[in-house]
């Protein structure tokens, strides 16, 4: 296993096809995840219970598949419980999911891709939920791994208010969300400043703090967060029927950022940017005075180097990212736009209470 950083685990997958007329010992030297779609199980069953159960002598018990369909007839055909947790990849349309029903799986542990939870899907308590979308690989790291009922309500509320401001284009619902993240959240991504790199302290110990900076929750309602949670607010806030903006999260060593289509094209989108590198930084928050425009739908060619041009997910999406984002004139223009409904200029009195400027970047 390849180790990134602290955070993520990158780790191949090994197609269920690519296993047939194997050994015992040559399925356990190669696989350590599995990946099925529904022909290859349909054909290959038998062959999948003797991997999954050669698997489970290794302590590796990661299945990724197809689609829901894969899910269930895995869940269908098998006898018994089996300790395996299968993850559901992202198909990266955007449509309804009510043929979903996490209620009829019962002999497995399973997750859905973060993006398709807005989109109809039902469910009583809690869902498992991943932001892996990958055909070949698989990645731990430190976001939601589950999402309660109240909180998917919660955020729902979150996106009728913003709909309530009024209609909007996409680029302008591009613009709201990123605004109201802006105003209302901190970056922070633990207590203290080990190697004295941070650009915040906080004047008060926050206990497991570092399990929660990267959760969609902590970020939308308790206003503070990392790239992760950041990131995949922005997913769910603009990628819901509502908004319907093409919007998933990426993944490269050290940052999570946004991938958007607009207007056809595929565009970078980086809203942890947006809160932690405004000219105007405030002097005792990481929060700016006023919405910064400059990581909304950019290029590749201008694409800070903050971050490597390398990714830890395979989003076919990606490769099609424009050179060029879109002109910084029409993202004034658009928010000119919208200023009789939205406020763009955050009260410079506010400071957070959580913490204070240690050293700016």
């Amino acid at each position: 296993m390849e180790r990134w950083n602290k955070y993520y685990d990158f780790v191949s997958a090994t197609d269920l096809k690519d296993l047939i007329g194997l050994s015992d010992e040559e399925i356990i030297n190669r696989v350590v995840v599995l990946y099925v779609d529904y022909n290859s199980i349909k054909n290959n069953f038998d062959l999948f219970l003797r991997v999954i159960d050669l698997m489970s002598l290794s302590d590796f018990n990661v299945v990724n598949v197809d689609s829901f369909k894969t899910l269930k007839f895995i869940n269908d055909n098998l006898k018994e419980k089996k300790d395996i947790f299968v993850h559901i990849l992202d198909d990266y349309q955007m449509i309804d999911r009510s043929n979903i029903k996490p209620e009829v799986i019962d002999k497995v542990k399973f997750s859905l891709p973060f993006p398709y939870l807005m989109w109809g899907i039902d469910f009583d308590n809690f869902v498992y939920v991943s932001n892996t979308s990958y055909q070949h690989n698989a990645m731990t790291y430190n976001g939601n791994e589950s999402m309660s009922l109240d909180t998917l309500k919660r955020i729902r509320d979150i996106i009728s208010y913003l709909k309530s401001l009024g209609k909007f284009n996409d680029l302008q619902i591009i613009i709201l969300v990123a605004n109201y993240l802006q105003k209302n959240v901190e970056y922070l991504t633990g207590n203290h400043d080990e190697d004295n790199q941070m650009i915040y302290k906080l004047d008060k110990f926050i206990p497991n703090i570092e399990d929660e900076v990267g959760l969609v929750e902590t970020v939308l309602f308790k206003k503070f967060g990392l790239c992760t949670g950041i990131s995949n607010a922005t997913t769910i806030l603009l990628n819901n029927p509502e908004f319907r903006i093409d919007t998933r999260t990426i993944f490269n060593e050290e940052h999570a950022l946004n991938i958007v289509k607009y207007n056809g094209e595929y565009y970078f989108l980086d809203n942890t940017w947006g809160i932690t590198r405004s000219k105007r930084e405030m002097t005792k928050a990481i929060k700016p005075l006023e919405f910064n425009p400059n990581y909304i739908l950019y290029g590749k060619k201008q694409f800070i180097n903050m971050v490597k041009q390398e990714y830890v997910c395979d989003n076919p999406n990606i490769l099609k990212v424009k050179d060029k984002g879109i002109r910084r004139e029409d993202i004034i223009k658009a928010q000119r736009g919208m200023m009789d409904r939205v406020s763009f200029t955050y009260d410079s009195e506010i400071i957070h209470p959580l913490s204070k400027i240690r050293k700016k970047l």
